[in-house]
């Protein structure tokens, strides 16, 4: 037994726990070997309790973490409902931040407004994507109304009598409105409706901060009334056909407000342009025609900033210069628009805190300024003039920008005669630094060599006037033509325009028929 104790152990036999002690005590290997059972059976005792306890703190966390991840699903299970339903939960200021930079931006808009729109034009993207908004939610209605309505024009003089009774039907919709252009042609016997209409629609829109002007033609043997303007318009603009007489009472009416002009520079002698005074203008757009006499040098515009001047038609006894001299000392940004560009350098040197320079031709001569950053050249042959840093050492960037299908084309392949590297090549259309100031004319769209889109390829006009006064289903078929009576026009053997109907009849359209011929127009 000793030679082999844990056979001994498995052998032994005891009636009770006392024999087995005494025998233990009495036998020294059974005692070493019971010594070593027992430790092990107590170390095993603790593993079982720790095991135990152990498994008892994990069905514990088991059980808690099982009541978490239900929590955390239930979350899901909303942010998932709110996912697919809340986006319109979201502030009309957020949605009115993305959807405006899903939109073209306004420059690439501004030469668009007085032509009829076609399928592939910016200007029809901008309304359809607003459309397209508008039909999402209810929420998103209320976002793509605004953006609708913030910005309208009107191409049709029956669509001011149909903008007035939706202003009317829906008081709220005259406070979105801020930018409103008035482009229709008036034929006779619509005189007085689109005067009445026009003022109507300017008292029904109190936060109006634009109001332009620019019908392709009126007729000279009708007087041209332009309504009261409010306090609130900061902006005006006005087209080539609108009488000079027409514009100088507003104009001296709203001098103390204005931040933003644009016109024509009248056939008037210097002694009929009188002075005034614009505080706060800070854009001037001036347009030269072959009949332009004098400009607007008597003007005070301590204040301005940016000067557009645009030279059509052929090329007029009126320089640039003087106009250059009245205003360059405070001006950053200047366009020249003009068939030569012989005397650029002369204009630069009438401004001394220039900053932006955009023309439309390469100047033969060579220029130089020291505080210019950028340079737009708008034309379609590659640009061959000297932009050094010696020439232009404050420049950062430059562009080349041609028309192609009616469009802005960037053509970023430059013949630099420094190191490419030292340029900053600028392509965001939105920046203040790039594109935002580069606004284009009727006229760059109407003689765009370059574009191959003829009369045919547009569409009938469509804008976000047409869906004034209409529902969600009149959407899709609001199409007219771009002039309610451009069939009983004519032009007589002096070149003036004619009523073929009308000559001698004193015949005024009312509101009501002019809505008549709207819907008309519209199905």
């Amino acid at each position: 037994m000793a030679s082999n104790p844990t056979r001994a152990m498995r052998e032994l036999e005891v009636p009770n726990l006392n024999e087995f002690d005494r025998q233990v005590k009495n036998n020294p290997s059974l005692k070493r070997d019971w010594r070593f059972v027992y430790g092990f059976i107590k170390k095993s005792t603790d593993n079982c309790r720790n095991i135990h306890l152990e498994m008892e703190r994990l069905r514990s966390e088991n059980s808690q973490l099982k009541q978490e991840n239900n929590s955390l699903l239930e979350k899901v299970a909303i942010y998932r409902r709110a996912a697919r339903a809340d986006y319109s939960a979201f502030p009309d200021e957020i949605l009115l931040a993305i959807f405006r930079a899903a939109l073209p931006p306004a420059w690439l808009l501004y030469g668009t407004r007085s032509v009829a729109p076609y399928a592939l034009d910016m200007l029809s993207l901008d309304i359809r994507t607003k459309c397209s908004i508008a039909a999402v939610c209810k929420s998103w209605n209320r976002v793509g109304t605004e953006l609708l309505y913030g910005r309208i024009i009107l191409r049709r003089i029956t669509q001011l009598p149909a903008l007035a009774c939706a202003l009317e039907n829906r008081p709220g919709l005259g406070a979105l409105v801020k930018h409103l252009d008035v482009n229709c042609f008036a034929p006779r016997g619509y005189t007085k409706l689109h005067h009445g209409e026009t003022q109507r629609v300017l008292e029904l829109c109190p936060k109006l901060s634009h109001i332009g002007f620019s019908p392709p033609s009126v007729i000279p043997q009708l007087p041209f009334s332009i309504p009261m303007i409010n306090s609130s318009v900061t902006s005006l603009e006005f087209g080539l056909c609108i009488p000079y007489p027409s514009i100088l009472p507003i104009l001296k009416g709203l001098s103390p407000y204005l931040k933003s002009l644009s016109f024509t520079i009248p056939g008037v002698s210097d002694q009929e342009h009188p002075a005034i005074t614009f505080p706060t203008l800070e854009d001037l757009h001036l347009t030269v025609t072959k009949e332009s006499v004098v400009g607007p040098h008597k003007w005070l515009a301590p204040k301005l900033r940016r000067l557009w001047i645009w030279e059509i038609l052929r090329q007029s006894g009126l320089g640039f210069r003087p106009i250059v001299n009245a205003y360059g000392r405070s001006i950053i940004f200047l366009r020249i628009h003009s068939t030569s560009c012989a005397n650029i350098q002369q204009l630069l040197d009438c401004c001394p805190i220039l900053e932006y320079l955009t023309i439309n031709s390469s100047p033969k001569q060579a220029m130089a300024h020291k505080n210019v950053k950028f340079v737009d050249i708008i034309c379609a042959a590659i640009l061959t003039i000297n932009l050094s840093k010696d020439n232009f050492p404050a420049l950062e960037c430059c562009r080349n920008l041609m028309w192609v299908r009616g469009a802005l084309q960037y053509i970023p392949q430059i013949p630099w005669d420094a190191p490419k590297a030292i340029y900053r090549e600028f392509t965001d259309p939105r920046s203040v630094n790039g594109g935002a100031f580069i606004r284009f004319s009727s006229y760059d769209l109407s003689n765009n060599e370059e574009s191959d889109v003829s009369v045919s390829d547009y569409a009938s006009d469509s804008d976000e006037e047409d869906l004034l006064g209409s529902n969600d289903s009149e959407r899709d078929s609001d199409y007219a033509s771009d002039s309610d009576g451009a069939s009983c026009i004519t032009v007589s053997d002096t070149g003036c325009l004619l009523d073929e109907f009308y000559q001698e009849e004193q015949w005024e359209i009312g509101r009501d028929e002019a809505l008549v011929v709207f819907s008309r127009t519209r199905s």
